[in-house]
């Protein structure tokens, strides 16, 4: 199998695999009867969740060749460079901005109040683990968010910023 083409199943994996499950629940649920054909139809409709966010997952991306590696543990994302880099807390966070790219690949900017922005290339090693920490994030569209990641802004975009509370 020729690499490109195993590089691409290996990043559409998850649809492949939930779209499998699909066709066979519902192959089951048409072909059954009684609680069987409904506890397939059930499957089937969890499945079809499961393709929908495997879908945008992919559509996240999976660049590589980057600079520097990204890694996430128990609320706290780090990027690693042997130049620079740094940590943030992810229920401190206050806005998460794309940043285009003026030489190479376009950057997240994680905010937080008290230190300094993280900035971290779309292509770093273990940047798709981003996708995971930022549909966790409170009022998030990841559709706006997979649509300027695609679009390669020409400014910098907004893509979450914290809700606060008016106290008057």
């Amino acid at each position: 199998m020729r690499p490109e083409v195993r590089a691409l199943m290996w990043r559409w994996r998850e649809v492949i695999v939930a779209l499998v499950v699909v066709a066979v629940m519902a192959w089951w649920a048409a072909s059954s009867f009684g609680v069987v054909r409904w506890v397939a139809m059930a499957v089937t409709a969890i499945a079809v969740v499961f393709a929908f966010a495997a879908v945008q997952r992919a559509r996240f991306g999976r660049l590589e060749g980057g600079v520097g590696a990204v890694e996430y543990d128990e609320g706290v994302v780090s990027y690693l460079t042997p130049m620079t880099g740094g940590q943030i807390e992810i229920a401190a966070m206050t806005s998460v901005m794309l940043l285009p790219a003026l030489r190479g690949p376009a950057h997240w900017q994680l905010d937080a109040p008290g230190q300094a922005p993280l900035l971290i290339p779309l292509d770093a090693f273990g940047a798709e683990k981003l996708f995971d920490v930022f549909v966790t994030l409170d009022g998030i569209e990841t559709e706006k968010m997979l649509r300027q990641i695609k679009a390669a802004p020409q400014t910098p975009v907004v893509i979450w910023r914290k809700r606060t509370v008016a106290l008057h």
